[in-house]
């Protein structure tokens, strides 16, 4: 039974690897029927004749005491016909303007071994040049034979102790019915097979050396710690401010509702009150993700405050419509503004998901004017404080940092934080960064709490609208059976 089990496994993946990489097996294939088929109609139309010849001792066939060496005989009367003196004498013949090697690569001999029947194929653009070639090789050759090995041959030296050898023309030279090249129909289906066999090999082996990482499970593995998160992708409408209070009840919002129920179980071992969030490349989703999960948060009745914390290419105050010139982290840390002046609080619309007695608003934090020395500022001991205060302060603060591959501010604050989590967009998400990030992690003593997939796309019918759809029909039903 589990040696069943692994090979439908090691099918499945198989097939995955085809179907992901379907695009290259169909590209490869299509080249290589596409090459054949415009080498096939370039090809000019080739026609074949040919012409029997028997060949024997004293106007018979071979002599019965000679029976074992029809073999040999065949064989040689076989090299004979393609000398250079037999068509040297059919190109004198027929005022061909062909050398004798020229006229030699259209023709080809085949005998059965048995017997002493040769059989001349000639190949040729025109039919009926290629029958005269034939059928003038049978008759040139018959006369050389004649004139070296019979009759003729014998009275010029006066010996007969051998039968004189013959080569006589048994059935005359014909065209074959049909082309002989191209063969549209056959080059094609070898073409397609032929493509199909290079295209399987160009997948697996470009899906091989790719180093993304496909699927949940895949990044998973990957990066060594669990997905405590699966945010769909956005679609077509990429401008807009993708935040819980646009679309509530949408599979968006959803999502990040299941995520902060997921880190509230990750908390039972150990409280996890200051969070990073960062990425190993840019443009993974990170900040979307942290004003996202500080709203969903905030709509379960819990303090939370984010802090921009990317002093290099800072967007998260942009979510919440802070300007960008507005005070925040920076001057707190230089001493030049006050905590409480730079805080900003954004309030929430009521949602369903909303606390009845919590008025649903999220603290944020700026980062302030950017300074020139980021990594400094934040490993000092006032952002360590900072860090600590808001953690007095707040259920929960949040830290959008930068990629934490890229610099070193990440690795500072990472220091502070009661754990890190990883957004990896489903699309981008490689192996080497997976590696990369579990070596920094280890050799930093960095608690890696869990991965968000962001980008994923959604799958026709599922997701919360869906279910609700769904549960409000069955409800419907029930109640009209009822009445």
């Amino acid at each position: 039974m589990y040696g069943s089990e692994e090979g439908n496994i090691g099918l499945r993946q198989y097939l995955n690897v085809i179907w992901r990489r379907k695009w290259t097996l169909l590209l490869v294939t299509a080249l290589v029927v596409g090459a054949a088929a415009a080498f096939t109609y370039q090809q000019r139309s080739e026609y074949a004749a040919e012409v029997t010849i028997v060949v024997g001792q004293a106007g018979g066939l071979v002599q019965p005491q000679n029976a074992n060496a029809i073999q040999p005989f065949s064989a040689t009367m076989t090299e004979l016909i393609k000398s250079t003196v037999v068509a040297s004498a059919v190109t004198r013949q027929l005022q061909l303007k062909l050398s004798a090697d020229q006229l030699l690569s259209k023709v080809s001999v085949s005998f059965n071994p048995e017997s002493a029947a040769l059989k001349v194929r000639v190949v040729d653009h025109v039919p009926s040049q290629a029958r005269a070639i034939a059928q003038q090789i049978g008759v040139s050759f018959s006369g050389l034979v004649e004139d070296r090995f019979g009759s003729a041959a014998q009275s010029k030296s006066g010996s007969s102790a051998n039968p004189p050898l013959t080569a006589t023309i048994w059935d005359p030279a014909h065209v074959v019915p049909g082309r002989v090249q191209p063969k549209p129909a056959q080059n094609l289906i070898i073409a397609s097979m032929l493509g199909l066999v290079l295209g399987l090999l160009a997948a697996f082996l470009r899906d091989y050396f790719d180093r993304s990482l496909r699927g949940t499970e895949s990044i998973e593995r990957a990066f060594g710690i669990p997905v405590v998160g699966q945010i769909p992708s956005i679609g077509k409408r990429k401008k807009r401010p993708r935040i819980l209070w646009s679309e509530d009840h949408g599979d968006f919002a959803e999502a990040f509702r299941t995520l902060r129920a997921n880190l509230q179980y990750v908390a039972v071992s150990k409280p996890l009150r200051t969070l990073l969030i960062t990425s190993a490349r840019p443009a993974q989703g990170k900040t979307t993700v942290c004003a996202n999960l500080a709203i969903a948060l905030a709509q379960s009745g819990s303090s939370v405050v984010a802090v921009e914390t990317d002093l290099r290419r800072p967007v998260l105050s942009g979510l919440f419509g802070i300007p960008p010139s507005s005070a925040g982290l920076t001057n707190v840390l230089v001493g030049s503004g006050q905590l409480a002046e730079t805080i900003r609080r954004i309030d929430l619309p009521a949602s369903p998901g909303a606390m009845a007695d919590h008025p649903g608003g999220v603290a944020v934090l700026p980062s302030g004017p950017l300074p020139p020395n980021p990594s400094e500022m934040v490993a000092s001991p006032k952002m360590k404080l900072l860090a600590d205060g808001l953690a007095q302060a707040f259920d929960y603060v949040l830290l959008d940092s930068p990629p934490i591959l890229l610099v070193a501010d990440t690795l500072e604050l990472a220091k502070m934080a009661d754990g890190v989590i990883v957004v990896v967009r489903s699309s981008k998400a490689t192996a080497d960064d997976a590696h990369e990030l579990r070596n920094l992690a280890q050799r930093l003593d960095i608690n890696l709490v869990g991965i968000i997939v962001t980008d994923l796309p959604v799958r026709p019918g599922y997701g919360y609208s869906q279910y609700a759809t769904e549960t409000v029909s069955r409800g419907s039903e029930a109640g009209a059976r009822k009445r």
